[in-house]
């Protein structure tokens, strides 16, 4: 009787073993086979969401974060160790080249047009910590306010940011911008833009690992609103409000060790031996404007007041020189006397777009520049290059790491690659 108790109990106890490793199985499986969710797709809900306050899901929205986002995600590894700038429309504006204005530094945009310092919050691991980046620049604000958050919800948020930054590296730098200001009515409220910034203080103004960047006053007039030179729409900054606040930044970063960054130029064309009928003159290229056809010249860049176009003169001892300018249908002359002691003095002739009559911001546009030397000069002009500024410091440097960017020499134009491949026997038979 002992030994059929026994093999009862025995058979039970497999059958209910076996039931439960099935039944851990179909479980298992069923956790396997339901669907993960989009890390591209904005949460229908706030439900276990970090962060409080808004986080927007309007069908604009939940396409441009999709879009935005979708184009970084092969993008991973080359923007590792890079300067990370982190916000809304205010930092993807710099746009994903920066425009030059932090020159040979590795920098990458992750702002998203509409965002709010949740939505920071909410892309943080793989849109910044997945790139163990160098440091973090953080600028937010404009659209919680919208959306009628108070102050202390967008500083609560950033807090989580730069805590969450700080727990994944003790030692890199954190440069948390001052949310700008804007319009002087009660939309985005200048008591509460100011209330955030007193925040930022209080909190992190003798915190070793955090900068904050004093931006609010850069952009504000005397009633705390944003200043409509820098802010034409009392939001987004022009070409001349980007240049104010990266002025504002090379200091930070150079005393964090992050490197240099001197500006390049927005677009630019230094003239080389493949450039049809270019000139040597002891070591450089030229072109002598004196032409049967002027020098044309294409910069795929949207025209706006804040540009100034600077153009490299070559004059010797001599008389004065001189060169007509058109850009996009307005010319004007420029003429300089000689400059030097007989020997080639190089110098930059600057000259705001204003003065071709570009007064705003002409979207999808472009500068289409022509060069000739005017009737009656006493000699023409001599120029090696062109570049697009928006400040002094674009041209500081001598040597870019190009000849050409955003730049098209349309006449005479550039040689083929065909011809390319010709110019170099030639140079190579010349030198045997």
């Amino acid at each position: 009787m002992r030994s059929g108790s026994s093999l009862f109990f025995i058979m039970t106890a497999t059958v209910r073993a076996t039931t439960f490793a099935l039944f851990s199985l179909f479980f298992l499986f069923h956790l396997s086979a339901a669907p993960e969710r989009d890390p591209l797709n904005i949460p229908d809900t706030d439900e276990g969401l970090p962060g409080a306050g808004p986080l927007r899901r309007t069908e604009w929205f939940r396409g441009v974060w999709r879009n935005r986002r979708s184009s970084w995600l092969n993008k991973t590894d080359e923007g590792k160790n890079s300067i990370v700038f982190l916000g809304d429309s205010i930092t993807q504006g710099w746009s994903d080249d920066f425009r030059g204005f932090f020159g040979d530094l590795k920098v990458i945009n992750r702002g998203i047009s509409g965002d709010t310092s949740r939505g920071l919050l909410l892309r943080l691991p793989g849109d910044v910590l997945a790139l163990n980046p160098k440091a973090v620049v953080i600028m937010i604000g404009a659209n919680d306010l919208a959306e009628k958050a108070k102050g202390e919800t967008v500083f609560g948020n950033v807090k989580l940011i730069v805590k969450r930054l700080k727990d994944h590296s003790s030692t890199m730098p954190i440069i948390v911008c001052e949310t700008f200001p804007c319009a002087p009515d009660n939309y985005r409220p200048v008591t509460e833009i100011q209330k955030i910034n007193s925040l930022y203080t209080k909190a992190w103004e003798d915190d070793p690992q955090v900068t904050i960047a004093k931006t609010y006053e850069l952009f504000a007039g005397t009633d705390g609103a944003s200043m409509p030179n820098l802010l034409p729409d009392r939001v987004h900054p022009n070409t001349t409000g980007y240049a104010v606040w990266s002025k504002a930044l090379h200091p930070i970063f150079a005393r964090l060790g992050l490197g240099d960054g001197t500006p390049d130029p927005h677009a630019w064309i230094h003239f080389t031996r493949y450039d049809r009928e270019v000139a040597r003159y002891n070591e450089f290229y030229i072109y002598y404007t004196n032409r049967a056809k002027p020098l044309e010249l294409t910069m795929a860049v949207d025209p706006e007041p804040g540009h100034h176009l600077a153009f490299q003169w070559i004059t010797k001892h001599g008389p004065i020189r001189s060169m007509t300018i058109e850009v996009n249908g307005r010319h004007l002359t420029r003429s300089h006397p000689s400059r030097g002691n007989g020997k080639q003095s190089f110098f930059w002739d600057t000259i705001p777009v204003s003065e071709f009559g570009i007064t705003k911001r002409e979207r999808k546009g472009n500068y289409k520049i022509r060069i000739w030397c005017p009737d009656g000069a006493e000699e023409d002009a001599v120029i090696s290059s062109v570049r697009l500024i928006s400040g002094e410091s674009q041209l500081m440097k001598a040597r870019l790491a190009k000849p050409t960017h955003k730049t098209t020499l349309n006449s005479p134009g550039s040689m083929s690659a065909a011809e390319k491949a010709s110019s170099r026997i030639d140079l190579d038979r010349a030198s045997k």
